[in-house]
């Protein structure tokens, strides 16, 4: 894992404050798994920490990084032009363990999509995906996924099942029951716990990739760490033990 000079090669508006970033990397980051991140400077010197992406998709040394514009840095980022100069450093954390089971249900909320993108990639149609956003309009963000005919939910009933999406997988749930299952999940903190609840009688396997502030991405910082039921250490850092966890080890 080095520090890898970079170069903005496309820097895409999708829909309301969404972004993706396409960048041409000056070597290779090597073997990227489904669930790591990378820590991005963001051009210019107003912002001094980095900032903390999953990968959305990497191949022959171009990362492309979806976000989303919540503070000073992602403003900065999003207007950052082609051949915008940077440096990257990754890949980062653990990845999402895959073991062999009759179904995968991959679930995401908002811009949590990035976080899962490469894990959708992999399992490809042995996959269910369920996707939760805010309006129609946010389903641009899903577009290549449309052939895998993902579930939808929409808050404001524009499209798909009206509410959130953990009420839509519980239905899901509910008809495949007995199935032998394995669940990926990324979004709002609050959706981890409803999904939580949701599948806690039968304690379906289950990892869920936390995004939590950091500043050095390194393990150095303990700048986002994590409460876990580890008696001894109950402590752990999302980007040094994480950011995919066991959705039972740890408190939500």
């Amino acid at each position: 894992m080095d520090d890898i000079e970079a170069t903005i090669i496309q820097n895409k508006h999708i829909v309301s404050n969404y972004y993706t970033l396409k960048l041409r990397l000056s070597g290779s980051m090597g073997r990227v798994l489904p669930g790591q991140f990378v820590m991005l400077k963001i051009p210019g010197n107003e912002v001094f920490l980095r900032r903390p992406f999953s990968v959305y998709a990497y191949s022959n040394n171009t990362l492309t990084l979806m976000y989303r514009v919540v503070g000073k840095g992602t403003e900065i980022l999003s207007k950052c032009p082609k051949n915008e100069r940077t440096l990257v450093l990754g890949p980062l954390g653990n990845a999402f363990r895959i073991r062999k089971t009759d179904k995968y249900i991959v679930v995401a909320g908002g811009i949590g999509i990035a976080g899962v993108h490469t894990l959708i990639k992999r399992l490809g149609k042995k996959a269910s995906i369920f996707y939760g956003c805010t309006n129609k309009e946010e389903l641009s963000l899903i577009n290549d996924m449309l052939h895998l005919n993902p579930m939808v939910s929409t808050l404001d009933g524009s499209c798909g099942f009206e509410g959130n999406v953990i009420a839509l997988l519980g239905s899901y749930i509910e008809s495949t029951k007995g199935e032998d299952r394995q669940i990926f999940v990324c979004g709002p903190a609050g959706m981890a716990r409803n999904l939580r609840k949701l599948i806690e009688k039968d304690r379906t396997p289950c990892q869920v990739l936390v995004e939590e502030r950091m500043a050095c991405g390194l393990g150095l910082c303990f700048g986002c760490v994590i409460k876990t039921i580890d008696e001894k250490e109950p402590y752990k850092r999302a980007c040094k033990e994480g950011p995919v966890f066991d959705l039972w080890e740890i408190l939500l």
